[in-house]
């Protein structure tokens, strides 16, 4: 939950505000100005969030998407998808980043699902995007889900 305006809100929820904003802005005859997207390849994340991702990964994601994230590659190993890479990109390829953050924030850990926060979420998709040889940047994924929304995921360059 965040503070938003003084009121507890849901990510998700405010979010869904943010689009229908958007939305009621453009439908009420308001200009609302497009946004070129960027791509995941430019620099969206840095160093400093993909190591605590890292860590996060350690302590967390690692049950289930091995050390390498590579998924379930260990019969004792619950199943569970690849989350760096090729085929973590083609999966994701043409979606933005909003997309990845919500299914990451709201489902994960499988076990105890919505217990990150979304900081920790970012974090660890910074560290999916560096195991998945993407360049950082200076600047690490924004929490804003506008930001995070012009933001998409393409399989190459």
């Amino acid at each position: 939950m965040k503070q938003f305006l003084g009121t507890l809100v849901r990510p998700s929820a405010l979010a869904l505000g943010v689009a229908l904003t958007c939305v009621t802005a453009g439908a009420a005859g308001q200009a609302v100005a497009p946004i070129s997207p960027i791509s995941v390849w430019s620099g969206v994340y840095n160093t400093v969030q993909s190591k605590r991702g890292a860590e996060l990964h350690s302590a967390v994601c690692v049950m289930c998407h091995g050390p390498q994230l590579n998924g379930a590659g260990q019969p004792e190993m619950p199943p569970s998808p690849a989350i760096a890479r090729a085929s973590f990109l083609r999966k994701w390829s043409g979606r933005n980043v909003a997309a990845l953050f919500l299914y990451v924030r709201q489902t994960m850990p499988p076990d105890s699902p919505g217990t990150l926060t979304d900081q920790q979420a970012l974090d660890a998709i910074a560290h999916m995007f560096a195991v998945s040889n993407l360049p950082a940047g200076e600047r690490e994924l924004p929490l804003d889900p506008k930001a995070l929304a012009n933001i998409v995921i393409d399989a190459q360059k």
